[in-house]
């Protein structure tokens, strides 16, 4: 399945951007669903994404639990999504990062990274765990030094039982809020309350605390390969009625919510409730953290869009254009 991607069109008046729109081409995943027998649709999610599908697929799969009153056994799918998040956030501290920051990606050290992620048996997680905090007082040593206003609040971590009291469906999907407003989620929300990442939050470097909030996040994901307690609040579900569950899995970009509803063992509804639609919501982290961003050019506009963008994280490619305003 194509992916889609983000345009994000950047309006400039030659000094500032005062303007920000995100249109998508993202995929409905969702829809392919629709119709199918249960065990199967659920069996499909993790092929249908390309980026972070064992997390799509743990949330299926506690989804469809909670929906016939199961209680699910998902020890050894947490430990692959733990991997995976650990995963994605080294792409993006030892290669992106770098290479925006202007220095060299680490290409060898994350081939090295994923290889051993991919073949990690349990024996091999605390010498993993060792090997990966020895490794993070390297990534990413200078932080970006841009300052910026606050885009949208923190959502903060609620189980699955707290959405359950809003109305999940597909224009919640698309555009997704708490308490009638958007927010921002990701390792951002989640590591917030860490002493560095506060003191750069009150400093006004956003950017910069999102990048040191994805080490915090490496910090607790690794944590939770010996320890699974230290990541309880990650992963849950409820049923919000009989043949109708909703799932809740952290993902390395942030929240991710699954709900399927279930007719006769055939899938009549599904949900699917991204990261990427809460941080490039039309009023959200994005959008209103980048308009007002005093810019001298076309492309410091251009790249602090760019770098923005990436800080956020979508689970698709974007693309930034400047217009003039």
């Amino acid at each position: 399945m194509d992916a889609g991607k983000l345009i994000i069109t950047v309006g400039w008046d030659g000094a500032r951007c005062v303007s920000a729109t995100v249109t998508s081409s993202r995929a409905q995943a969702a829809s392919a669903l629709l119709g199918r027998e249960a065990e199967a649709a659920v069996a499909l999610v993790p092929r249908l994404f390309s980026l972070c599908g064992r997390a799509q697929g743990l949330a299926a799969h506690l989804a469809l639990a909670a929906a016939s009153g199961k209680q699910a056994d998902f020890a050894g799918a947490r430990r692959e999504v733990v991997l995976e998040a650990i995963s994605e956030h080294l792409w993006r501290l030892l290669l992106d990062w770098p290479r925006v920051l202007g220095a060299e990606p680490r290409l060898a050290a994350f081939r090295d990274w994923r290889k051993r992620l991919l073949a990690a048996a349990p024996a091999d997680d605390a010498s993993l765990v060792a090997d990966l905090l020895a490794e993070l007082p390297a990534l990413v040593a200078d932080l970006p030094e841009e300052r910026s206003a606050v885009g949208a609040a923190l959502l903060p971590t609620l189980a699955a039982a707290d959405w359950a009291t809003l109305s999940i469906d597909d224009a919640f999907a698309g555009a997704p809020h708490w308490r009638d407003a958007p927010a921002e989620t990701g390792a951002l929300a989640r590591q917030s309350a860490d002493p560095r990442i506060t003191t750069l939050l009150a400093d006004g470097r956003r950017i910069a605390a999102r990048i040191a909030a994805r080490i915090a996040d490496l910090r607790q994901l690794a944590a939770g390969l010996l320890d699974p307690g230290a990541l309880s609040g990650w992963f849950d579900a409820v049923p919000l009625a009989p043949g109708t569950g909703l799932a809740r899995v952290e993902t390395a970009r942030g929240l991710l919510l699954h709900l399927i509803q279930v007719n006769d063992g055939r899938v009549a509804r599904y949900v699917i409730v991204a990261p990427t639609e809460w941080n490039f919501h039309p009023q959200g982290a994005f959008v209103g953290e980048l308009v007002g961003c005093s810019a001298a050019s076309r492309e410091a506009a251009a790249s602090l869009a760019g770098r923005l963008a990436l800080a956020l994280d979508p689970c698709v490619s974007y693309e930034v254009r400047v217009e003039d305003a």
